[in-house]
């Protein structure tokens, strides 16, 4: 079983970019209202010039905005220096924008902060970016829920808790996260005392991310179903998940499968097969190499010839 990595690529995630509706102008409208309309008016003109790829003027009318306390168009400028749309782009510069969104409560600038602080870049700190994902979270970001199980599972902005990281991605994976109902699903299931082990939310997480399309939690899954591990043993449908997950170019699927084969666990016997995938799977673990070595050798015994009679 194996825990799944950090998944930077939240780091590389870009701000969200609204289409936004543009108010007719009321003569009769407040000050206020007409004052709100003109800015809407500009902050959609900021992100007509940022899809035209002009990322000047989509910064400099952002700066603009974002100086009329407009949290919107402070996370947009933020946006376009971290994703390095121009030359002279900073950190720094992203984190000063993001941090004048986030005092008006923009949560795609405290998710942006938060990617700066889990890359330690523009001053910020994994600290910062725990802070940032929980304000984002409170306030229904879903998408901020694995990043921070991230946090509490590697311990980069405080103590380990795996417990609380657990739980946290079974929150996300809830929402549909595959990603994240692996990893709980192997915290459920890796033999740590933190959290204690069990099995059947272990096995319900696994087959989540499995039917999405992960080919290590395929292997995963089948693994504890040909063990027992949460339900009855059932070898035919380990055998299945084997074999997806070894086509889906996962290495430990592919020793499983050759296993199966080679004992006729679940499907029939078909050494050949499982030579083939025993060849796959070399060098992924030393079972694996002991299982491609019996299998060869079997192979290469000559076949007894049928006497004449």
């Amino acid at each position: 079983m194996r825990l799944t990595q950090s998944r930077l690529a939240f780091l590389a995630c870009a701000l969200a970019l609204p289409t936004l509706a543009i108010a007719q102008t009321n003569s009769s409208a407040s000050p206020m209202a007409l004052e709100a309309e003109a800015d809407q008016r500009a902050l959609e003109a900021a992100l007509s010039a940022l899809r035209a790829g002009q990322y000047r003027d989509a910064l400099s009318q952002a700066e603009n905005l974002a100086s009329r306390r407009n949290p919107k168009a402070a996370a947009l400028a933020g946006s376009i220096y971290e994703q390095n749309l121009i030359e002279t782009a900073t950190p720094e510069a992203a984190a000063k924008w993001y941090r004048r969104a986030i005092t008006g409560g923009n949560t795609d600038a405290m998710l942006g902060l938060a990617r700066l602080g889990i890359a330690r870049k523009g001053g910020s700190t994994p600290g910062e970016a725990l802070a940032m994902l929980q304000r984002a979270a409170a306030n229904g970001r879903r998408e901020a829920l694995a990043p921070l199980g991230d946090l509490f599972l590697s311990g980069a902005a405080g103590p380990r808790d795996r417990t609380r990281a657990a739980s946290i991605y079974a929150q996300a994976a809830a929402y549909g996260d595959a990603d994240a109902a692996y990893a709980a699903g192997i915290l459920y299931a890796d033999g740590d005392p933190d959290p204690m082990d069990d099995p059947l939310k272990a096995i319900g997480f696994l087959r989540q991310a499995a039917q999405a399309g992960r080919a290590d939690a395929s292997a995963d899954y089948g693994l504890m179903l040909y063990q027992g591990r949460g339900v009855a043993r059932d070898l035919k449908g380990a055998a299945q998940w084997f074999k997806a997950a070894a086509e889906g170019g996962d290495m430990d699927g592919a020793f499983y499968w050759a296993l199966v084969n080679a004992k006729a666990e679940g499907t029939p016997q078909n050494l050949e097969l499982a030579v083939q995938w025993a060849r796959v799977a070399k060098g992924s673990s030393p079972d694996a190499d002991r299982l491609l070595a019996q299998l060869e050798a079997i192979i290469a015994k000559p076949k007894p010839v049928a006497s004449k009679p």
